[in-house]
């Protein structure tokens, strides 16, 4: 079973490469990874969201009833990211994946799926409304048929994951550093935030109210 998920030409070529990388020394693999790099990487933004209380509410309503509300959402999320150039990679457990072709496109494709859930809760009962919170990235990824691999992915997820609350949106400074003045005006601080031995200064986006 491959490690990987699809099975596309960009997934091919990456488990080709990974496996020539592994019969090449050592000492030569920088050099084969950067005459390589232009055709494994490409520039995108990533969005990462996460679920609140997702475990609370499974043992709350259990993980059937979690799926179908979880499933409702999915389904009327995925078809409004195309405004916005965007795309839904994958879902894992109660998470989304989702890349964009910038920054830009990135923060107007949470306003819509906010917008989104918001419509979706409204007069539902507590158990069948869901709330998002999103991480945003910008770089360089390995993008693949159904999935996305690089630093700025795993940095989204950690905002999307363990620092933004519901209905907030955190970017990483190469996410802010990537917007226009219009959008720019609704960055405010954040705060620094270390993982290991890296400090970096975090973003808040102000949502759309819409």
């Amino acid at each position: 079973m491959s490690m990987l998920r699809g099975g596309g030409p960009r997934t091919r070529r990456l488990l080709a490469y990974l496996k020539r990388r592994e019969r090449t020394s050592a000492a030569r693999r920088g050099t084969l990874d950067c005459s390589t790099y232009p055709r494994l990487f490409h520039r995108h933004a990533i969005v990462y969201t996460d679920t609140a209380d997702f475990t609370l509410r499974t043992a709350r309503d259990g993980i059937l009833h979690f799926l179908m509300v979880f499933a409702r959402a999915v389904s009327r999320v995925e078809p409004v990211l195309a405004r916005h150039g965007g795309k839904l990679v994958k879902v894992e457990a109660d998470s989304l994946l989702m890349r964009f072709p910038d920054v830009e496109a990135a923060c107007r494709g949470v306003d819509t799926v906010e917008a989104v859930l918001r419509r979706l809760n409204r007069r539902r009962s507590e158990s069948e409304q869901l709330h998002f919170s999103y991480g945003i990235g910008y770089g360089d990824v390995l993008d693949l048929e159904g999935d996305l691999f690089g630093l700025e992915v795993n940095l989204a997820s950690k905002l999307g994951e363990d620092l933004a609350k519901p209905g907030e949106a955190l970017l990483t400074p190469t996410a802010a550093a990537a917007l226009g003045p219009s959008l720019l005006r609704r960055v405010v601080p954040y705060r620094i935030v270390t993982f290991g031995k890296s400090s970096l200064p975090v973003q808040r986006l102000r949502l759309a109210r819409r």
